[in-house]
């Protein structure tokens, strides 16, 4: 009788359970906004330029999934570039769904593209709305059109990456990668950099050069040598959130060496007053700067240790010897403080600290940066900088003797 009873007691408690949970379920909403893929429009790029009618227009690089990988794929481009214009990008966002036949879905952008005009009016209002979207990722790269609109560059095809979109990400990979004239600059670092005082973001900037009218076409991608190609060049400085000036060239370099943002570069030697003789590739490289206070003023050195390989040279050169080496080291050691010096010296000319000095000046000194941070922008232009560089080539690659023998 008594094992009856537990039987019993095991079941009913079983059920109890069983209902409980059965009552759980009735509450629970799931995901009650959920979209179906096929009911969204994925944004692979987002333009900003300015507006004719309102004060922005905003382009929406739309992917076209069935010409991307489909069997009812109709040979058409694999992305579409709808318009619209908005006195705010939240409201420009929404209009645009009188032209998209699918919901506007921003998870998946993968580049914000300014026009250059814009920018030099202020980028701290765009921000906000990529910021504050739910939809919108903090990693999302930022770009600066030059010279063109932002809409010009998203409607230029591109031959190898047939999503434009991951054209532009993969190209600013590449180049930071292997020449580091520019490094890449996502929302979440803008949103740090336009909180510093006396301080801007820095983000790279995009060419088109070519047969514009050819650009959005299919002619461009059917030839050998495209009519219009789309590339990365320069930096663009920022003094607060308005653009002021770019860094191109040695600057740009100069600028990824203090940042520690350079993976590799190239840097072309004198030698024997014969310019351009040697070419040296930077395989690693590292900096840090330093703050100190020298009869009540900031000074800020600059050390760089950096290592490489002779990549190409050009005149008879024993690079056996030892002493050799040393004056490679030593002319590329200068070299790379040249480029150091000309990013110090055009931040300084546009008296903007994308150099990061005011915050390492914090860091070691917070009580005199209290005194000083609100003057920082005239603080910065005059302070000293100091540069060290320890160069070390490694290696001549496959090659010691160059064909050159006289």
């Amino acid at each position: 009788m008594g094992n009856i009873t537990g039987g019993n007691t095991v079941s009913g408690r079983r059920l109890a359970g069983l209902f409980l949970c059965s009552g759980i379920v009735l509450f629970l909403t799931g995901c009650w906004d959920s979209r179906e893929l096929n009911q969204r429009a994925i944004i692979a790029a987002m333009g900003i330029d300015k507006g004719d009618v309102h004060r922005y227009e905003v382009s929406f690089q739309v992917i076209v999934a069935d010409e991307i990988a489909g069997e009812k794929a109709r040979g058409a481009a694999p992305v579409v570039l709808y318009r619209e214009e908005g006195d705010t990008l939240f409201e420009a966002v929404r209009k645009a769904s009188r032209k998209v036949p699918r919901q506007i879905s921003l998870s998946h952008v993968r580049a914000v593209v300014i026009s250059e005009e814009m920018a030099r009016k202020g980028i701290s209002h765009l921000v906000d709305f990529l910021e504050r979207d739910a939809e919108t990722r903090l990693t999302i790269e930022m770009y600066i059109a030059r010279g063109r609109t932002a809409k010009d560059v998203l409607s230029t095809m591109t031959s190898v990456g047939r999503i434009p979109a991951n054209d532009i990400t993969g190209k600013q990979q590449m180049s930071m990668r292997m020449y580091g004239e520019t490094y890449t600059s996502e929302i979440d670092q803008v949103i740090r950099d336009l909180s510093g005082q006396g301080k801007g973001p820095v983000i790279p900037g995009l060419r088109v050069s070519g047969d514009m009218k050819k650009a959005p076409t299919k002619d461009n991608v059917d030839s050998i040598e495209p009519k219009a190609v789309m590339y990365i060049q320069g930096n663009a400085i920022f003094q607060g959130d308005k653009l002021v000036g770019w860094m191109d060239g040695r600057e740009a370099i100069g600028l990824s060496i203090i940042h520690n943002k350079l993976q590799s570069s190239v840097t072309n030697l004198p030698y024997d007053d014969r310019p351009e003789s040697v070419t040296v590739e930077t395989i690693n490289s590292k900096s840090s700067i330093h703050a100190s206070m020298e009869q009540g003023e900031p000074v800020f050195t600059i050390e760089v240790k950096q290592n490489g390989a002779a990549g190409e040279v050009n005149l008879p050169l024993n690079l056996n010897s030892s002493r050799v080496i040393e004056v490679m080291q030593r002319k590329w050691s200068a070299e790379t403080a040249d480029y150091v010096m000309h990013a110090v010296r055009a931040a300084k000319a546009a008296k903007t600290d994308v150099l990061g000095f005011g915050r390492i000046f914090e860091r070691k000194y917070p009580q005199q940066w209290k005194k000083m941070s609100g003057k920082w922008g005239k603080e910065f232009p005059e302070c000293t900088v100091r540069i060290r560089v320890t160069s070390v080539i490694k290696n001549t690659q496959t090659r010691k003797s160059p064909y050159l023998t006289h």
